[in-house]
């Protein structure tokens, strides 16, 4: 009765070890996933004053006395006369490639550019002087994950930024979320 036992006791572990054992294969040839859609890295250490453009991809908000400033995502920054409440006026755009972050402090202005940190005097709001810029600075600047858990396309941070997905066909994938 112990041998049956002790047989029943290791049959049991061998079955519940096996039940582990999963088979693991390479990527299919052809399967539906997402592949990055890119901002390609342009003057990323300059911040140009230009004419107001219309808001797309709205982003984070920072009000300065009257002034509001608004990121648009990946483009720059809006900058809004709100001295009217009822009558608010864009008066100019920040262009800065990749911005997605802004805070200010007085007249400066601590935004990102992609990876890159950069501090932005705005004494002359429409003319603003780069007096901080750090490459790389925030390396732990990541990609917008793919809109599902599923095969992508590796990012190449040679073509720039990642600023969204699109779903395609892919040959064979390497990279799973």
């Amino acid at each position: 009765m112990k041998i049956v036992k002790v047989l029943l006791f290791f049959g049991l572990i061998c079955l519940s070890l096996s039940s582990c054992v999963q088979e693991v294969e390479g990527p299919p040839e052809s399967v539906s996933g997402y592949a990055p859609t890119y901002l390609a890295n342009t003057d990323t250490d300059t911040v140009s004053f230009e004419d107001p453009l219309p808001t797309v991809r709205p982003g984070k908000i920072v009000l300065l006395d009257s002034l509001l400033f608004q990121v648009e995502q990946y483009q720059g920054i809006h900058i809004i006369d709100l001295s009217d409440p009822d009558n608010a006026v864009k008066i100019g755009f920040y262009k800065i490639f990749g911005c997605s972050q802004l805070t200010i402090q007085g007249h400066y202005m601590y935004t990102n550019s992609g990876r890159n940190f950069i501090v932005i005097d705005m004494l002359n709001l429409m003319n603003p002087k780069v007096t901080d810029f750090r490459k790389d600075y925030l390396a732990v600047f990541s990609f917008p994950p793919p809109p599902a858990n599923s095969y992508f396309e590796c990012p190449d941070a040679s073509k720039g930024i990642i600023i969204g997905w699109e779903s395609k066909i892919l040959k064979k994938p390497t990279c799973r979320y």
